[in-house]
């Protein structure tokens, strides 16, 4: 019995630190539940990162396919740095009741499929947030609180740093012409730092992506109320190659990079050219990083009177790989790859794959592959990596001070490439 004690100890212990806390990100969890955005003051090009104090609010929306009223609510939740749920209690980050109902809806007018767009501010007149960092939105029906239907992300900073970052073509790894590195010099202002590589968190993304961002930094040089993060090989990332675009604002005619647009109940068909691979030479094109709007010149209203399409993605290839998959990947499938966005191979048309029901608007995107074992996609595939590509790089700087229980987003920086 003392052998099986201990057996059981091991056995909780393992199944303890296998649970890992949960990372909230973008997303609908529900089949109905469509095209989420989440924009400062409405400005869909820019990023969901408001000023502590000010009157910025950041605007939260989605569609539910169908007419039917839904009573839906929303929860607010504190995040660290990487995420995962803090440690402070709602009455700590939040003035007013951390759940309340959304109470703004319309239906769609005009559309073959029904839907109703609902939409929500925050800070609001029933909620005001005291502290910075990050932010998770849980969507619920209010019958059903346990059961999160989407998840909205934002921050808040405090701007108390000034961050000097600069971008070079050429690496510390390479010159292949592939790659771009940052250098990055960090100073708060009015902060007293006593162990400034403890306290200070810089998180780097490209093109706000997650799946390649970089963590856990360490200064090169200390000193002189500034970090420096200079010839890191963490700071040196794929180039890749500009997001490939399209365009369905209308029915009656194809728009950018669409082939044809055909009616079959209940959707709208649009089938996108071919997509081609760009591996063997750098093309500059206009691109918004990975972003889509919704906009369309059928209707009187871009957010309720836009028709779903059905769109079609293809790749051509004459044989299957075996070693993993390709992926679409984009702001409009929430940067995340899943079975959703998971392409499936065509033995009869000998192509990969894909349908997705979108909104009428302008999309981005870029097709990913992610080998079988491995949990790092690639743009190498079809895309390419070239060292030409703009992209945009952001910067976030966390403080944690000794005895604090949350991480306080006190800088932002966004650089694009200019070479």
């Amino acid at each position: 019995m003392k052998h099986l004690g201990f057996v059981l100890i091991d056995l909780f212990i393992i199944l303890a630190t296998s649970v890992q806390a949960q990372v909230y990100q973008n997303g609908s969890h529900r089949e109905s539940i469509r095209t989420l955005t989440v924009y400062p003051d409405g400005v869909w090009s820019a990023l969901p990162i408001l000023t502590l104090g000010s009157d910025q609010t950041v605007q939260i929306s989605f569609d539910e396919l169908s007419h039917d009223y839904k009573r839906y609510s929303y929860r607010i939740i504190h995040c660290n740095s990487d995420w995962t749920k803090s440690d402070m209690d709602p009455l700590e980050y939040l003035n007013g009741f951390p759940e309340n109902e959304i109470e703004t809806y319309e239906q769609s007018v005009s559309t073959f499929t029904l839907y109703t767009h609902y939409t929500f501010s925050l800070p609001n007149n029933q909620v005001q947030l005291k502290l910075s960092g990050n932010y998770a939105v849980e969507i619920f029906e209010r019958d059903l609180p346990q059961t999160t239907l989407a998840t909205a992300c934002f921050m808040i900073c405090e701007n108390k740093t000034s961050i000097d970052a600069t971008l070079s073509a050429t690496t510390d790894i390479d010159r292949n012409s592939s790659h771009q590195q940052l250098s990055i010099e960090v100073k708060p202002i009015g902060l007293k730092i006593i162990q400034p590589l403890n306290e200070i968190k810089v998180t780097v993304q490209q093109n706000h992506r997650r799946d390649n961002e970089v963590k856990d930094l360490i200064p090169m040089q200390l000193g002189s109320g500034q970090l420096r993060y200079e010839h890191n090989p963490k700071l040196i990332f794929k180039g890749g190659n500009e997001y490939r675009r399209f365009e369905m604002t209308t029915y009656k005619y194809s728009g950018l990079n669409i082939n044809k647009i055909a009616y079959f109940a209940p959707y709208y068909h649009v089938e996108l050219l071919p997509s081609m691979p760009r591996t063997n030479q750098y093309l500059y094109d206009q691109d918004q990083n990975g972003r889509f709007l919704i906009h369309t010149i059928d209707g009187q209203e871009d957010l309720t009177g836009s028709e779903y399409f059905l769109v079609h993605f293809s790749i051509p290839m004459e044989n299957p790989l075996i070693d993993g998959a390709f992926y679409l990947y984009g702001d409009f499938v929430d940067n995340q790859l899943n079975a959703n966005t998971k392409m499936t191979y065509s033995f009869e048309r000998k192509a990969y794959e894909k349908a997705l029901l979108l909104k009428q608007g302008t999309y981005n995107y870029q097709y990913m592959y992610k080998p079988t074992n491995s949990n790092k996609p690639t743009t190498d595939k079809m895309e390419g990596s070239y060292w030409q590509t703009e992209n945009e790089y952001q910067i976030f700087v966390y403080y944690r001070a000794l005895g604090e229980r949350y991480d306080r987003l006190i800088g932002f920086q966004q650089i694009n490439t200019a070479f």
